[in-house]
């Protein structure tokens, strides 16, 4: 559409964000508010293609109806350069493929970021939105751990049967549900479920389920093998967070959690698990000096204060034994 530091109508383009086969997503600056926006257009010839322009409006007329703290924000449709783009919140901050890269997060974490995600779906789902393209990278989380789900491009209403060619898969394969890669044309809810399976396990072990040299091996294995169990992967799982794991990758959607309320209150309801061997208690200074390799700044601003506590103890202790000892003379 345009190259990055030009300006089109009231839009300066700063970079390409995503660049998939069905559009571009740019971030650009809107000069009228001062803000950051993702515009999102389609490839050139896409245009003159009625399917790919069906696609566009219906993201467009879905966007419309989402709204929800846990959803990228729509802000505009219009016809920019002679073409219709769509205008949303720029979410400052990371994909959740990008924080598992280096290994697997805290259980805490993970559970926290799935349980956002399937926040925003019931929102969706109650709308009767199936999102049908959930992946890490349309998992957005800031710095203050906010988390948005977008990449709303392959979503349909889940009564609409007639959007996708009978045969037809769409989504990345590392993702989809097996009924997805076996064509199934009504689609509900539970699809986006197995796909949100997919991130919980991705979080929890740094790894997706299923991968391979090309689509058809993991479409394969989408459909005919069983995920590995999260903890021959990562032993710190609880068994608990584990079934859960392993409920929403169920193959048959009847055997998953039937709505991503009943998922999310299943992980909201988890809580620590005891360990199978007692460990001591960890001492004082040694909780103190890991809060210090976390907070630095503020450790040393405290250190004063312990030792003045400190301090402040020893005198009350030993005027409590003069006392006792006068009182006994």
């Amino acid at each position: 559409m345009t190259q990055p530091s030009q300006t089109v109508g009231n839009y300066e383009f700063l970079g390409i964000v995503e660049k998939p086969k069905a559009g571009i997503t740019y971030k650009v600056k809107n000069l009228v508010t001062g803000e950051f926006e993702v515009l999102r257009a389609l490839p050139g010839a896409s245009y003159d293609d009625p399917e790919s322009l069906e696609r566009l409006l219906r993201e467009i007329k879905i966007h419309t109806r989402l709204s929800h703290p846990n959803i990228v924000a729509f802000h505009d449709a219009l016809e920019l350069d002679g073409r219709l783009v769509m205008t949303a919140e720029f979410v400052e901050g990371t994909t959740l493929a990008e924080l598992c890269r280096p290994g697997p997060l805290l259980s805490t974490e993970a559970i926290r970021a799935i349980c956002e995600v399937l926040s925003g779906l019931e929102e969706a789902h109650a709308l009767g939105i199936v999102h049908r393209g959930i992946t890490a990278e349309h998992v957005m989380i800031t710095p203050g751990w906010e988390v948005k789900l977008g990449g709303f491009g392959l979503a349909k209403p889940a009564s609409d049967v007639n959007l996708t060619k009978a045969g037809a898969v769409l989504g990345d394969a590392r993702y989809i549900s097996p009924e997805q890669v076996m064509g199934v044309r009504a689609l509900d809810g539970r699809a986006d479920l197995y796909s949100v399976g997919v991130l919980l396990f991705q979080a929890l072990t740094g790894r997706v389920p299923f991968d391979g040299p090309n689509d058809f091996d993991i479409m394969v294995a989408q459909v005919s093998k069983q995920p590995p169990r999260p903890s021959s992967l990562n032993p710190g799982i609880a068994p608990e967070l584990e079934r859960i794991v392993l409920t929403a990758l169920a193959k048959k959607p009847e055997e998953r959690f039937s709505s991503a309320r009943e998922f999310r209150m299943a992980l909201a309801a988890l809580k620590c698990p005891a360990r199978a061997t007692a460990q001591p208690a960890a001492p004082v200074e040694a909780i103190a000096e890991t809060m210090v390799s976390r907070f630095p700044g503020q450790a040393e601003a405290g250190r004063p204060r312990r030792k003045a506590w400190v301090l402040g103890l020893l005198c009350v202790a030993i005027g409590l034994l003069v006392l006792f000892f006068v009182a006994m003379h």
